[in-house]
């Protein structure tokens, strides 16, 4: 069943409808939907879709010559042939031309990517529409987003393909409360692929053994097999992303935690930002700040890493029941940061810049932090966000307040709050005199309009 991704949906049938040659790389993290969005697209269309494989160029030219001849075990092609092949059979129309995994095919042979921007300079004034998807983010730059790809200019659009956001999970799991749908999206995010293998006809539960704590489940594996994937060395990556998962989450406490210089463990770092595994944090109000931390931005690995890997990576199936209660009793603090994320994206519906804040107060010389803070239309807004089980506080609308005076900003100052529990009549009180907004957790699960 193929679930959400409209927008995307509606601007590949827009620019397929419009006149002229198309080229649009569709790329994004493993898993996240791209294959699923395509043959959405190309299911009522002319179409070639091929799916390069991890193997030799005449491997992969045998497949795509059988895609394009329509029989089975063709004779490979070359590349070049195959193309011009392709386009006297269908060029007469409009036809979509697919490479999906697109980096195993340059892997093959880098010469391709030279091949079809021949191609393209060629067939300019065609109505062809090519489509170029891939996981493996440092090719898919390096051979068609980067300024020395050989087909930099050529892509007429590009669509970066993102996790769903909380509020849509409830397609995937229309019976779990929200409660339990946030607890879910904690533990593997708005991925797909990974949100499909649970089933909301049983308990959380039964869930989370059946998928994350089985050592046979597709989910207890995934993480060392995308870093797998990604990197030619991949040790190195878990010890930073497992060290970051334990809390040190400055360049030089993951140096220590991992026996490197900070010098490599920030080129490190950079190449997981890239990844969207990693993100730099920096104060809203001080962006060019030298006070950065680094988070794991991928919900599903910050758990992995958090509750599962290395300890319980093998867990006997005895144990099964004591794992889970162990990786339950830590999970009110984990979803703290889970629901701040959720409460971002809420804001990011009507603001843009979403991030943080924190610095020191100078009257006091105490550390002070604020959850959410983002620019709005004229305004900076800054939150709190607290996923507890009891309302919010008074206490916690009068430190929202005492903090926005600290932030550095001429903007006029916005404040928010968000509570899983609701407020105290205390707090709703405050909240309305100081014109605060609020939220609970049934708001940021509902999907926008």
């Amino acid at each position: 069943m193929f679930y959400g991704r409209e927008e995307e949906l509606a601007e590949l049938n827009r620019r397929y409808h419009s006149e002229g040659f198309q080229f649009i790389p569709i790329y994004g993290r493993r898993r996240v939907g791209k294959t699923a969005l395509i043959e959405e697209f190309i299911k009522d269309k002319v179409a070639v879709k091929f799916t390069a494989v991890k193997g030799s160029l005449n491997t992969n030219m045998r497949l795509l010559a059988s895609k394009i001849l329509g029989i089975k075990n063709a004779p490979p092609l070359n590349f070049e042939d195959a193309l011009e092949t392709m386009h006297s059979r269908f060029g007469d129309g409009r036809y979509v031309f697919v490479i999906d995994e697109y980096p195993y095919l340059v892997k093959s042979d880098e010469s391709v990517t030279g091949i079809l921007n021949n191609f393209i300079e060629e067939h300019l004034n065609s109505n062809v529409f090519i489509i170029l998807s891939g996981s493996l983010m440092n090719i898919m730059n390096n051979q068609i987003l980067g300024k020395s790809s050989p087909l930099y200019g050529r892509r007429t659009g590009q669509i970066k393909l993102s996790p769903f956001q909380f509020s849509e999970t409830r397609m995937f799991l229309p019976n779990y409360s929200d409660e339990d749908r946030m607890t879910v999206y904690g533990l593997v995010g708005g991925i797909p692929w990974y949100l499909k293998f649970f089933d909301d006809k049983k308990c959380l539960k039964d869930n989370v053994i059946d998928n994350l704590i089985n050592p046979y489940a597709v989910l207890n594996k995934e993480s060392t097999l995308l870093f797998a994937e990604e990197f030619e060395s991949p040790v190195i990556y878990l010890d930073i992303i497992s060290s970051i998962a334990k809390g040190q989450n400055r360049v030089g406490e993951i140096a220590s935690a991992v026996g490197l210089e900070t010098s490599r463990v920030s080129a490190l770092l950079k190449e997981l930002i890239l990844l969207e595994i990693v993100e730099k944090v920096r104060p809203i109000d001080d962006p060019q700040s030298k006070r950065t931390i680094y988070r794991i931005k991928d919900h599903y690995l910050r758990s992995f890493f958090r509750f599962i890997y290395p300890e319980y990576v093998e867990v006997n199936s005895s144990d099964y029941e004591t794992t889970y209660d162990e990786i339950m009793s830590g999970m009110n603090d984990y979803l703290g940061h889970v629901f701040e994320d959720v409460c971002s994206e809420f804001v990011g519906r009507s603001c843009r810049n979403v991030g943080t804040w924190w610095g020191t107060d100078p009257s006091t010389r105490t550390k002070e932090e604020i959850d959410i803070a983002a620019l709005g239309k004229g305004t900076i807004v800054l939150c709190e966000c607290k996923y507890r089980s009891e309302p919010m506080d008074e206490k916690a609308i009068e430190t929202l307040i005492r903090r926005s005076k600290l932030v550095k900003s001429n903007l006029p100052r916005e404040l928010k709050a968000f509570s899983k529990s609701g407020y105290t009549d205390g707090a709703i009180r405050l909240a309305d005199s100081e014109d605060i907004s609020l939220f609970t957790l049934t708001d940021v699960s509902t999907p926008s309009k």
